[in-house]
């Protein structure tokens, strides 16, 4: 699992509130969506705290693949993030449920636009040795090639992201846009 300084600083003056509800995830450069998953939604809920307990948020991801037969299925993965106990809110350790319940990974939400309608999302390399990357948060599912813009341009200026953000591509979903996007 990778150290806080593999990690970039989660965004200023970040609230809880600000991570919460339903995110679709348009854009990454982490393998896991390029081959066979698609239309991925994540879903962060505050969970309740137990005494002298951290902060703790159910990660709930919907997205689709294809089983043996290349049936595309309605899959569903489940986390639970642990914020640290000494490091600034946006920084999270997530923990697998289920049968990835072995798998664990750090999370940095290191943008989250003053709007809040996107986020850009740095996971660390898992404790499985799953590969570090990005991916691109928005609470719409399809966006404006002029808002993509300037999402890519805050990313290409990121101290951290800017030397990371290469390769980013879009994940499939059913909502294209008219025409494709341009990440380039």
């Amino acid at each position: 699992m990778c150290s806080l300084a593999e990690l970039p600083d989660p965004a200023a003056r970040l609230e809880l509130e600000w991570l919460l509800g339903a995110w679709y995830v348009l854009f990454s450069n982490r393998s896991e969506w390029k081959v066979r998953r698609s239309h991925p939604r994540v879903e962060h809920q505050l969970l309740e705290p137990e005494p002298g307990e951290r902060v703790r948020m159910l990660i709930t991801t919907r997205f689709r693949s294809p089983d043996l037969l290349g049936r595309e299925k309605h899959r569903l993965a489940v986390a639970t993030a642990v914020a640290g106990p000494d490091e600034a809110l946006g920084h999270f350790t997530a923990h697998g449920q289920g049968l990835a319940r072995v798998s664990s990974s750090r999370v940095s939400f290191a943008i989250v636009e003053p709007e809040r309608r996107w986020a850009a999302v740095w996971h660390g390399r898992s404790s499985l040795g799953a590969a570090a990357g990005l991916d691109i948060y928005t609470r719409d599912p399809s966006i404006a090639q002029a808002r993509l813009d300037l999402m890519l341009a805050e990313l290409r200026a990121h101290p951290f992201l800017g030397t990371r953000c290469g390769g980013l591509f879009s994940i499939t979903h059913d909502w294209f846009p008219p025409e494709r996007y341009r990440l380039g």
